[in-house]
């Protein structure tokens, strides 16, 4: 996998990936979207033909930190998930 950070800053923070599942992506938004200090979350595909998938994250607080919090959050979960899985 492949970022690239395209923007950074207090209030916003926008990277491309390439090499990553977009469903992975996915989680990690959802987990954005329920926290309150998020102002705006996307997943984008900014070309069809391109091989990076945006992810735009806007807030009042420290996008960056938000986002180590929602994939920490959304490992949890997916941990949790496997656990349940491997009982069956």
């Amino acid at each position: 996998m492949k970022m690239n950070v395209v923007e950074d800053s207090q209030k916003s923070l926008i990277l491309d990936f390439e090499g990553i599942d977009r469903g992975i992506l996915d989680i990690v938004k959802d987990k954005l979207i329920g926290n309150k200090d998020v102002d705006f979350v996307t997943v984008t595909k900014e070309h069809p033909e391109s091989s990076a998938t945006r992810l735009v994250i806007k807030s009042s607080k420290n996008p960056g930190t938000l986002l180590l919090k929602a994939i920490s959050d959304s490992e949890k979960e997916i941990s949790e998930m496997l656990n349940a899985i491997k009982k069956k």
